[in-house]
């Protein structure tokens, strides 16, 4: 007896062989040989009796009655976890005991999502744990992750967060699926409930049923799983999903067989042997096509909506290729935020042209064929055969939608547009930010502030201007406007055509006189009187021609700036002046598709300053690197980076551009390169922006306090949360530039709800992100501003605005700037005044 090893001496045995998390996720995934998420008896057979483990059969069994705890005959991911780590399952109850409610769960969920990618990462996660009071080690973080994480993406999504932390949901749902034994009880149930025979299910409806048996809380863990599509009712489709998953998962892979009605009708005709128009279980079951019990049940419980034992070809199709809504209803179960739905948008638009054809979604995989047509059917609203990002975002997303009408339906006009958006500009620089919105006082709610952004920003800067701004009021016609008015070179060209249109020169053009003259047909010449009719007297003078013909479409962000060659190098030039700041590129490189030529040509637009970007890293690319240390390793050479700036770039722009004073600026692995070049006394000033700065010394095997040391310029250093600490404030470059004589001119700053890649990367239309992303390049303006100067530099000139408060008095008729709040004021409330008149 001492000789036979006992239960636990063999399940230790197996342990030893998987020291880590992330050896128990890859011996899962290498057992789970049918990839269903479980591993049955004989996977496990095949998997340690093999010369490898050389557990005996008997043995075997052990291991697998040890683990599979719920005795269904197989072992998910989170048994297997409970077998291979014990711990595991204390871990997890500490984390859930912290979550009473499916509302706090999802509440806690939003919180921690910090950049709102619709995940949550490891750091995210973290976070969460830690703020719940209790204390969890890196591989207690590790095992959740891992257990949470189904889809293998190193992130948690809302749904997968929600399987993980609902236990009481999952457990109560548990205990409701023990007395279902079939799709068919499912389905006497939800008729019993189906009080006024609707074919939907409320809550309302549910709790007062005679024919319900559940309590409030089964009801609300019911809704809270299975109302997939958010209508808050549950349809014959979702009740069996949630009460019955298997038929659900089992019709949704029959589905994809046949992805379009042809092909459905002629498995219908296949299928129906005596050529009667229906098909009954039995022809189901005993065709050439055969269908696993599961799938018949499936397809009858929702196909067979009269009860009769058979399924016309109506009913057939119903089930096997179901409504665009339904689908749609589907997909939306996918999206749990608008920026989810704009990056799907991102991935299918190949050729970045704001809209996106079938052709182009079917390449991206996806969708199957199937919601490719219900996402066309219900969002190509003027038939061309695409689809733009508002139209997605409609179909995918409709609560924007919602929103966006609510928005516009007091804008009636150009001028509507305009004076709302000057009220809004509360700083008079022309742009809208969602503070500003936010803050105005107007009855704009979160949502729907966000979906402005989301449609509206056009050139992704995380601001709206006014041509963007009108777009989204008026959307119906500025796209009509935008390619009428391309005929116009100039100011004089619109009054010349209005002249011409004016046939009988009253100064006013009627649709008739625009229709007769003009080679504009009625849906344009709709639009011109929808925008430029402001005083809505049927008719458009001259004023109204030339506002509405000035009207710009908005456009993507184009390049300002112009690539020279500096030696053998490219560098990105944009800007004029004696002043100038070197920006130093993230490791991504020089042609990366991120936001820095964006915000280069910003900074040099507000500063009047030159903004040049070198191309530090030649014809070297990310992809061809194994790692993000070896890509490092590769880049990181200070002694090249140097001759370049010494023998190249500080001769072209002294010599070539003049240029007076000189700053730099570096962005992740750029700030290395900054920080170097910093230690020569023609650099002024240094700015860097989620730096990773340690973490390029590392990879280059040089010592970093001797980098630090030898800075010699005032320095601002904007570290995010998960940046080193040795850049943030307290940090070795903090101590260090402290000692130095250009020490109190340092600045040291945390972004505490920022991750790193916020500025270049982050989803602008995410207030946090974009408030914090334009705070950061408004510091970094003003702090370059305060020590880049040179001798027998100007003064500044500064400008009086025309609305400047304290003139009492004015002429009116020289105070009609576009630019003046009280101005526009005036006009609109002018405007406003004649139509009432009339």
């Amino acid at each position: 007896k001492l000789m036979i090893p006992s239960i636990s001496d063999i399940v230790a045995k197996f342990r030893y062989a998987h020291r880590s998390v992330e050896d128990v996720r890859k011996a899962f995934k290498t057992y789970d040989r049918d990839g269903d998420g479980a591993i049955d008896r004989g996977e496990l057979h095949k998997a340690l009796t093999n010369y490898k483990f050389n557990f005996s059969d008997q043995e075997v069994d052990i291991i697998f009655a040890a683990g599979d705890i719920d005795n269904d005959g197989c072992v998910d991911f989170e048994e297997f976890m409970y077998l291979m780590c014990p711990s595991t399952a204390q871990i997890v109850k500490k984390f859930r005991d912290s979550y009473k409610t499916i509302n706090e769960v999802k509440g806690a969920f939003r919180k921690y999502d910090k950049n709102r990618d619709g995940g949550l990462s490891k750091s995210e996660l973290s976070r969460m744990m830690m703020s719940t009071g209790h204390s969890f080690t890196d591989m207690e973080i590790d095992a959740i992750l891992n257990l949470g994480d189904r889809d293998g993406d190193g992130e948690i999504d809302l749904d997968e967060f929600m399987i993980l932390m609902t236990p009481s949901a999952s457990e109560t749902l548990s205990k409701i699926r023990q007395g279902i034994t079939s799709i068919a009880d499912v389905k006497g149930l939800f008729k019993d409930i189906d009080v006024d025979g609707d074919g939907l299910l409320s809550k309302e409806e549910m709790l007062n049923s005679p024919g319900c048996k559940f309590d409030k809380e089964q009801i609300e863990a019911i809704y809270e799983l299975g109302d997939s599509n958010g209508d808050e009712v549950l349809d014959m489709g979702e009740f069996i999903a949630i009460m019955y998953p298997a038929a659900g998962e089992a019709l949704a892979k029959l589905c994809k067989n046949y992805p379009n009605i042809d092909e459905v009708e002629l498995l219908f005709r296949k299928l129906d042997f005596d050529n009667d128009g229906s098909i009954t279980k039995t022809e189901l079951s005993e065709g050439s096509i055969r269908f696993t019990p599961q799938e018949v049940e499936a397809i009858f419980a929702l196909g067979d909506i009269n009860d009769d034992g058979a399924l016309d070809l109506e009913e057939f199709i119903g089930v096997m290729y179901p409504s665009a809504a339904t689908v749609a209803g589907r997909l939306r179960g996918q999206y749990t935020d608008i920026n989810s739905v704009k990056k799907a948008f991102a991935k299918i638009d190949l050729d970045g042209d704001g809209k996106v054809t079938k052709e182009e979604v079917a390449k991206t995989d996806l969708f199957n064929n199937q919601e490719i047509d219900a996402l066309f059917f219900l969002g190509d609203s003027n038939n061309d055969g695409e689809i733009d990002l508002e139209e997605f975002i409609g179909v995918l997303y409709p609560v924007v939608a919602a929103a966006l009408a609510k928005m516009t339906k007091d804008v009636q006009s150009v001028d509507d547009a305009r004076y709302l958006f000057k009220q809004l500009d509360h700083d008079g620089d022309g742009l809208l930010s969602q503070e500003e919105l936010r803050k105005s006082g107007c009855k704009f709610s979160a949502k729907e502030i966000e979906a402005l952004f989301a449609v509206g920003d056009v050139n992704g800067d995380g601001e709206i201007d006014i041509n963007e701004f009108i777009n989204v009021m008026c959307p119906g016609a500025t796209t009509v406007i935008a390619r009428i008015s391309a005929q116009f070179k100039c100011l004089e060209d619109i009054q010349e055509e209005f002249k011409k249109m004016d046939l009988d020169g009253d100064g006013q053009i009627t649709r008739e006189e625009m229709m007769e003259y003009s080679a504009l047909n009625q849906q344009e010449v709709n639009a011109v009187f929808d925008l430029g009719d402001t005083d809505r007297d049927g008719s458009i003078d001259l004023n109204e021609f030339v506002g509405v013909m000035q009207t710009s479409a908005p456009v993507p962000y184009t390049e300002s700036g112009t690539i020279v060659t500096v030696g053998e190098t490219d560098v990105y030039l944009v800007g004029s002046g004696a002043k100038c700041v070197i920006w130093c590129h993230d490791m991504k490189g020089f042609n990366s598709d991120d936001r820095t030529r964006q915000l280069v040509d910003k900074l040099a637009e507000t500063t009047g300053w030159v903004i040049a970007v070198p191309n530090f890293l030649g014809g070297k690319k990310i992809e061809e690197s194994a790692d993000e240390y070896s890509w490092l390793s590769s880049i990181t050479d200070w002694n090249t980076i140097r001759d370049f700036w010494v023998e190249r770039l500080l001769p072209y722009l002294r010599d070539d551009l003049g240029i007076k004073a000189i700053g730099v600026l570096g962005t992740g692995w750029g700030s290395y390169v900054a920080t170097r070049m910093s230690s020569y006394e023609e650099i002024l000033a240094c700015v860097n922006i989620q730096p990773l700065i340690s973490s390029a010394v590392e990879a280059a095997k040089e010592d970093l306090y001797e980098v630090y040391e030898d800075v010699r310029c005032p320095t601002l250093m904007m570290a995010c949360r998960n940046n080193c600490p040795n850049e943030k404030p307290g940090g070795l470059a903090n101590n260090i530039y402290n000692s130095c004589s250009f020490g109190k001119k340092c600045e040291f700053v945390e972004l505490q709800d920022m991750m790193h890649g916020f500025l270049l990367e982050g989803e602008r239309s995410v207030e946090a992100i974009a408030v914090q992303s334009r705070m950061s390049m408004k510091k970094t303006a003003e702090f370059l501003g305060k020590f880049l100067h040179y001798h027998g530099e100007p003064e500044p000139v500064v400008e009086a605005c025309c609305g400047e408060k304290g003139i009492d008095d004015f002429d009116l008729k020289t105070h009609s700037s576009d630019c003046c709040k009280t101005c526009l004021e005036i006009k609109h409330q002018a405007n406003k005044a004649a139509s009432r008149c009339m």
